[in-house]
C-alpha cells in the first residue's frame, strides 16, 4: 500500500546522514550499514504516520532510533514530510535550533 505522505529528506539531513554512517563505519566495519538500516526503518514509519510523533516546537516532530541515540527531525505540511536533521543526542541542540523554519 502506497503512503499517502510525500518524504523528502533535504540537504542537511543528507549530510547528516552520511556524516554519521562515515564515523560509524570508522568504529566498526559494517556499524555504518547497521545505522542506515535503522535510519530506513524510522523513515518508513515516518513516511507511514508522521503523526505517531510528538511535536517538540511548533511543527516539528522527532522520531527517535531504536539503536543509536539518534533523532530524525521533520515538518509535517499537509500531505509533505520534510526531514531537515539526524541529529545525534550528544551534539549541541543550539544547532538543530538553528535549522528550524520561524
Amino acid at each position: 500500500m502506497k503512503s499517502q505522505f510525500r518524504l523528502i529528506i533535504n540537504p542537511f539531513a543528507e549530510l547528516d546522514l552520511h556524516s554519521s554512517i562515515e564515523f560509524y563505519e570508522l568504529q566498526k566495519p559494517g556499524l555504518g550499514e547497521d545505522f542506515i538500516a535503522e535510519v530506513e526503518i524510522t523513515l518508513k514509519r515516518i513516511e507511514s504516520n508522521p503523526h505517531q510523533f510528538y511535536k517538540v516546537k511548533r511543527d516539528v516532530r522527532k522520531a527517535l532510533l531504536n539503536k543509536f541515540p539518534f533523532g530524525i527531525f521533520f515538518y509535517l505540511k499537509e500531505d509533505i514530510v520534510t526531514v531537515f536533521a539526524i541529529f545525534h543526542f550528544r551534539r549541541d541542540p543550539k544547532k538543530i535550533a538553528k535549522r528550524i523554519i520561524k
